[in-house]
């Protein structure tokens, strides 16, 4: 994309998602046990959490942020190209 931006004298500008991850939903769940350290009074009873939004390191933390930026596009009336 730079290449043909340079090649066309095009005006390009870049855009980093800081927070991408963290934003994006989870559509299958994920349970996970409380980290050692974290003292939450259950009365014995085993603790399960579940992992509401997406976070980094996950295997499709990208794939789940990527859907959601696409359809948060479309809305906008942005249209994929159809050669990439």
């Amino acid at each position: 994309m730079m290449i043909m931006s340079k090649l066309y004298n095009l005006h390009t500008r870049a855009i980093d998602f800081v927070l991408a991850y963290p934003h994006a939903d989870v559509k299958t769940p994920i349970y996970l046990l409380p980290q050692a350290g974290i003292e939450i009074n259950t009365d014995g009873e085993v603790l399960v959490l579940i992992l509401r939004k997406s976070i980094y390191g996950l295997k499709d933390a990208g794939r789940t942020w990527w859907e959601r930026l696409s359809e948060g596009l479309e809305k906008l009336g942005f249209k994929q190209c159809d050669y990439n």
